[in-house]
């Protein structure tokens, strides 16, 4: 829950240890309610983020710690629509920075999938490497 997020967050502060939050889809929005419960980041991670709602969650930007979002362009999820990304980095005033994905794929065999789940563009296609590589180099730069 994003109160034992902001919970955990704060034990491992308490010992000296660097905190990024990650969270992908509606995991966005818990990153933003974990942060508005007082989770003290050294960052945070959007994957195909639910990015609206996780403003809200946060309220303001002064809220938001330094924040990579990761993003395909061809995401068809309607709560993660690729153009919720330029008004998030607007909202964030700077605090926000983007890496584009351009995994490709095909979704299995029969009726067209739900474009939320890992075989479209939200899931970048189940190819995750260059999503993970974007988040392992955020997270050593914290």
């Amino acid at each position: 829950s994003p109160a034992e997020a902001a919970e955990i967050a704060r034990t491992e502060r308490k010992k000296g240890r660097k905190v990024v939050i990650v969270g992908m889809s509606k995991g966005a929005l818990h990153a933003g309610q974990a942060i508005a419960a007082g989770a003290p980041a050294n960052g945070v991670v959007l994957v195909s983020g639910m990015l609206r709602d996780a403003a809200s969650a946060m309220g303001t930007p002064a809220n938001l710690p330094p924040t990579l979002i990761v993003h395909h362009r061809k995401d068809e999820c309607q709560y993660t629509l690729p153009s919720s990304v330029r008004s998030f980095q607007e909202w964030s005033g700077g605090k926000a920075r983007v890496t584009w994905i351009a995994t490709t794929g095909q979704p299995p065999p029969g009726p067209k999938g739900n474009p939320c789940r890992p075989f479209g563009a939200h899931g970048f296609f189940t190819q995750d490497g260059p999503a993970v590589s974007a988040i392992v180099g955020f997270i050593r730069s914290r």
